[in-house]
Formats: C-alpha cells, structure tokens, sequence
C-alpha cells in the first residue's frame, strides 16, 4: 500500500507519491502514479520513467527531462521528501517529464 509522505515531512523514510505526466510528444505511462522512498533522488525517478519509455521500440533511445510545476528541472541529486515538501498538491508530488528541454 502506498504511504503518503506527511505535510510535516518527518523525512526520508517516508514514502511520497509521484504522479507523472507527459509532456509534448513525449508518451504516456500505463502507470502514471507510483511510490517512491523520500530518500530517493530526482535521478531515480527520471531512470524509471525513461526505463518505462525506452521498453517501446519507438524511443528506445530516448532521453527524458523532468520537471516540478511545469517551471523548473530539479538537480539530479535533489531529495524527493525535499521537493515533497515545497511543491506537492493534494499529497501528490506532480513531475512532468518530456523528451526535450519544455520549461526552466
């Protein structure tokens, strides 16, 4: 079961939920919603969508971009319990990703 990441963020044990949404022509998840450790970094996310992306022969030489609120590309070493804590909307924290550069 997933385990939302509380408002107070008690850190990064916590899991926090990520909704990911394309973004351009970039294609849509089967499974937009997942949970992730708070501890995990931004790359971890990027590394899964572009593995989710990549099984499809089409963009099997895809590069993915991630970004928060549509404005900006978070360091790939950012803590996800961190960008949580700033940024998530209903208990979600919403990433969007694309196959080139859209935003920041």
């Amino acid at each position: 079961a997933d385990v939302k990441a509380s408002p107070a963020g008690k850190g990064a044990a916590e899991k926090v939920i990520i909704l990911a949404n394309n973004v351009g022509n970039a294609p849509i998840l089967s499974q937009k919603q997942f949970s992730c450790s708070g501890a995990s970094s931004v790359s971890r996310i990027q590394a899964h969508i572009q593995t989710k992306i990549r099984s499809s022969p089409k963009y099997a030489d895809a590069n993915v971009h991630i970004f928060i609120n549509k404005s900006f590309s978070p360091a790939p070493d950012e803590n996800l319990s961190d960008l949580y804590k700033c940024f998530q909307t209903d208990g979600k924290l919403v990433v969007d990703y694309a196959l080139m550069e859209a935003w920041g």
